[in-house]
């Protein structure tokens, strides 16, 4: 009967890994200038990715285009847990 009390033990002993989601959030701005659009859409990916209760990791990817105006795009990684 020795063996359930070494298994509990050892379960006790093991370290709980949380386990968090990695997910790509994108973000758009557009400006007449383009530091102001490329910012705009890192504060839209940004918000994305809070709004899932999740915390910005690293920015994977922007562009930035001219047309009328300047737009921007920002792509993100995020972990939710």
């Amino acid at each position: 009967m020795k063996s359930p009390r070494y298994a509990i033990a050892l379960a006790l002993l093991l370290p709980v890994v949380a386990t968090a989601a990695t997910v790509t959030v994108s973000g758009h701005g557009q400006s007449y200038d383009p530091g102001i659009a490329l910012q705009d859409a890192r504060d839209d990916a940004v918000a994305k990715c809070a709004a899932q209760g999740g915390t910005p990791v690293a920015e994977v990817y922007n562009h930035v285009t001219r047309a009328n105006l300047w737009l921007a795009d920002s792509i993100w990684r995020c972990e939710v847990p």
